[in-house]
């Protein structure tokens, strides 16, 4: 007795709340606390599980505009360079393995280092946020599922690594 949430189109398109719209995120850690938001707003409104299928593919936008930002601040801060391949307007529809990121080779492995860390954190929020919900009993957690393991892009697979991670490190 799950439903499934369109997260892809959710956080695409935003969505609205009595008391405010929420806008697209542009980040992986905002994309992630908005999957434990609408999961706890689902689990309030019925009856039954919720649950977010292929979450490393929903991801994959938010990723590359989390990698584009710490891209930026590598090209600052250590190359100390102010002109960028593309705009961050663009950056959402260009893999994270794109030649023209890795011909900078400081600010990429900053980058994907940054990422890497700031997907893991976003994980453990999602984590706590899911483990810490209230239910329409209030005896019990909601029952969430979260499905993932079946993006190969290296996007994906951060996100697939960073779910694992967590899970096994509690």
């Amino acid at each position: 007795n799950y439903l499934s949430s369109p997260f892809d189109k959710i956080l695409k398109n935003g969505f609205k709340t009595r008391q405010t719209d929420v806008r697209s995120p542009r980040s992986v850690n905002t994309a992630m606390q908005l999957v434990a938001v609408v999961m706890q707003l689902q689990s309030l409104q019925q009856f039954g599980g919720v649950s977010a299928t292929h979450l490393d593919w929903t991801m994959i936008p938010y990723v590359r505009y989390s990698f584009y930002k710490h891209f930026r601040d590598g090209m600052k801060y250590i190359e100390n360079q102010q002109e960028l391949p593309f705009t961050k307007e663009e950056s959402c529809d260009i893999s994270i393995d794109d030649e023209r990121y890795k011909s900078h080779k400081a600010a990429y492995q900053f980058g994907m280092d940054m990422t890497s860390k700031e997907i893991y954190q976003a994980v453990e929020a999602l984590y706590h946020n899911l483990n810490t919900l209230q239910s329409r009993s209030g005896q019990q957690l909601p029952f969430s599922s979260i499905n993932y393991g079946t993006c190969t892009l290296t996007e994906g697979r951060m996100v697939t690594k960073a779910l694992l991670d967590v899970s096994i490190d509690g």
